[in-house]
């Protein structure tokens, strides 16, 4: 399952330099955000999936922090926008915790071979 996690990382951090590439704001960063996603599986040792994916969880945390507390800072002033204009934030941001705490073994999912 670790290495579903990483596929996933890959594939968001792939999907955010091709956005970036499209919408014109390439920067250098956006490959060593994929370089850092490939890192655990060039490596492969379990100490660099738990610090990969515990660092991942923690900005998931913050990121579901901060799209909650701008969501309340919008009732406040008055503007209540439905879920749907934070809903993306908080569906990606609970996606990428659950792949991380995946990927740090702390939830952990018994893979049981189909035999038909």
């Amino acid at each position: 399952m670790k290495k579903l996690s990483s596929f996933y990382f890959i594939g968001l951090a792939t999907l955010n330099l091709v956005m970036d590439s499209i919408n014109g704001h390439f920067s250098f960063f956006d490959i060593i955000f994929v370089i850092l996603a490939i890192l655990p599986l060039l490596i492969n040792k379990k100490w660099i999936y738990q610090v990969f994916g515990g660092s991942i969880s923690l900005i998931c945390l913050y990121i579901l922090l901060a799209v909650f507390l701008s969501q309340a800072r919008q009732y406040q002033q008055g503007h209540p926008d439905l879920l749907w204009t934070y809903g993306m934030g908080y569906v990606l941001s609970l996606i990428t915790l659950f792949f991380g705490l995946l990927m740090t073994g702390i939830i952990k999912i018994n893979q049981k071979k189909l035999v038909v």
